[in-house]
């Protein structure tokens, strides 16, 4: 009977074909001997032999098919990843939440949670598979987390990742940005992880990336700027005045963009009329969350 070491061997050298990367081949070889038998890493380590049955080698046979010569997403295949501390189903074409969406999330619920009133709402803009609103409707039960995105199957899978994770206090609307808003909504926090890659930039990105992910929750013209511009522009007309967030050095505005944009980004703030506007990096060290606050703060009346 061979070993799960020696399983976990022939998985990743067979990977490495399609991913050059030893460290990612060797955990997707984790995940996938988990998904296969069911156990966890520690139980498969723990009983040191692995025997697959003859239905368990067809379907890794077919796994590692579909990601070697059709560079399939391997969390597509495997229909969820973890984020902040809940499960997130995904199927294509839905963006799968990334390590560093995940990173500057779970540092904007650690400050909320420190605040004395969790009553707060937060629109969470281009939602997707919801992964964002959902960590934070989990993460702060009192707060009232509004969830948009302009894309049909993006709104099926977030509602899909409610249910999942079983998330009472999230609102989803269908909206392009804040077309469909409602007016009398006005949010403590606006957070979001809008398209960013320059069209210029999409031939570039991997095979499955740009083979299974939707375009559209990737790509903007402009440089890759043309939402962000959108949403810099009009997020103030529904922002509100939140003093203990403001005492508390939390931003009214938070959003994603590309490690090559943070100058253009700070100066739309600045242009826009925001104040104590940051940059913060992500996972390698890039360039990764824009946050500021308006000028003056507080809320501006939607007339």
């Amino acid at each position: 009977m061979p070993s799960v070491d020696s399983v976990i061997h022939d998985i990743a050298n067979r990977l490495q074909v399609a991913y050059n990367d030893q460290v990612l081949c060797n955990q997707y070889a984790w995940w996938l001997l988990e998904s296969l038998t069911g156990k966890s890493r520690a139980h498969l380590i723990e009983h040191t032999n692995l025997a697959l049955t003859s239905g368990q080698q067809a379907t890794l046979a077919s796994w590692l098919k579909k990601l070697i010569d059709e560079k399939f997403p391997l969390q597509y295949l495997l229909g969820s990843v973890p984020f902040c501390g809940v499960e997130i189903l995904v199927e294509p074409p839905v963006l799968i939440p990334r390590p560093e969406t995940e990173e500057w999330t779970m540092r904007l619920i650690n400050k909320l949670q420190k605040i004395m009133t969790p009553k707060i709402a937060i629109l969470d803009l281009c939602t997707g598979s919801g992964c964002i609103a959902i960590a934070l409707a989990q993460a702060l039960p009192n707060a009232s987390i509004f969830a948009s995105d302009i894309e049909d199957h993006a709104l099926r899978m977030a509602e899909k990742n409610c249910i999942h994770n079983k998330t009472s206090n999230v609102t989803i609307i269908k909206s392009d940005l804040f077309e469909s808003i409602p007016k009398d909504l006005a949010f403590d926090l606006i957070v979001g992880n809008p398209p960013y890659i320059a069209p210029e930039e999409w031939q570039e990105l991997d095979p499955s990336v740009k083979n299974w992910e939707d375009k559209r929750a990737l790509v903007a013209s402009d440089h890759g700027l043309n939402i962000i511009a959108a949403i810099i522009h009009h997020a103030p007309a529904f922002l509100k005045p939140n003093d203990e967030l403001e005492n508390s050095g939390i931003p009214q505005l938070v959003l994603e963009i590309g490690f090559r944009q943070a100058g253009q980004v700070k100066e739309l703030f600045g242009q826009a009329g925001y104040c104590h506007i940051e940059i913060e990096k992500d996972l390698e060290g890039k360039d990764r969350l824009a946050c500021a606050r308006v000028v003056p703060c507080g809320y501006i009346n939607k007339k």
